[in-house]
């Protein structure tokens, strides 16, 4: 884990990324469109804390790159958004704010297609039908792993059985021209600011010296020598912006991650 993962313990949020994950990883399997799949970010580079959202790198059939695999299994994310100027031409992402037991969990979807399939460096690969090319583990091994408590058990996997690339999925991300991003209204960038607010949080958590600018991003004032207390304030304050929405899930969702955010300041 390194520093900038490096947050306090908070278990129930563990808890509910595992449960995501589980039924996020089998609603993948049962899929059998979806050529293989793999954590990446934090979780999958093993640097993942408890307030580590969730990166699936998902490769599908090129014809069926537009199609989405998001809600598939999972239940509907209460806010969805077109991220795919976040990754190389030819690739989709998806970034969703799913609630769980009233806690909101952020999922980024990168959609890429199986022309192009190899799996980066830092990724946890967790399932592969077509092996890319790579070596690939005895399939009983593969299908008796077990979840720990971010939702994957690297040891069992993937490190041992598949050859990678010798980039790093950021790496990857930020090769080559990248997708021309997609028109949002005013209305879309309210949401997107109403969803990012647990992640500002997170960052809060942490003691991020990039909070500031985070809370910034999400409508409030860039104050970079405000106390950890008043930039609880101030995200606290924002949330009551966002009735006009229609959203009231996701705000009581956030009061309630902000909540665990006071809880870990101390």
């Amino acid at each position: 884990m390194t520093a900038e993962n490096a947050g306090p313990p908070a278990p129930l949020l563990a808890a509910i990324r595992s449960r995501w994950l589980a039924a996020a990883t089998a609603a993948l399997r049962d899929d059998p469109q979806v050529a293989g799949a793999a954590l990446v970010g934090s979780l999958g580079a093993g640097r993942a804390d408890d307030w580590s959202d969730v990166d699936l790198l998902v490769f599908v059939d090129d014809a069926r790159i537009d199609d989405g695999v998001v809600t598939h299994g999972l239940g509907k994310p209460a806010l969805t958004f077109d991220a795919r100027h976040n990754g190389p031409r030819g690739t989709r992402a998806i970034s969703g704010q799913y609630l769980v037991d009233g806690l909101p969990l952020w999922a980024d979807w990168h959609l890429h297609p199986v022309s192009r399939a190899s799996w980066p460096a830092d990724a946890a690969v967790i399932f592969d039908r077509r092996a890319f090319n790579q070596h690939r583990l005895d399939q009983h091994e593969v299908n008796r792993h077990h979840l720990d408590r971010h939702g994957f058990d690297r040891h069992r996997l993937d490190r041992r059985g598949f050859d990678r690339l010798p980039v790093t999925f950021a790496e990857l991300l930020a090769a080559g021209e990248r997708e021309p991003p997609t028109r949002k209204s005013p209305a879309d960038h309210r949401a997107l600011q109403l969803a990012l607010i647990p992640i500002a949080g997170k960052r809060l958590a942490r003691r991020s010296p990039e909070t500031a600018r985070m809370i910034e991003f999400v409508g409030g004032p860039y104050a970079p020598e405000a106390t950890w207390a008043d930039h609880l304030t101030t995200l606290r304050q924002l949330l009551g912006g966002f009735a006009a929405l229609g959203l009231p899930a996701s705000v009581a969702a956030a009061h309630a991650h902000l909540d665990l955010v006071a809880d870990a300041l101390g």
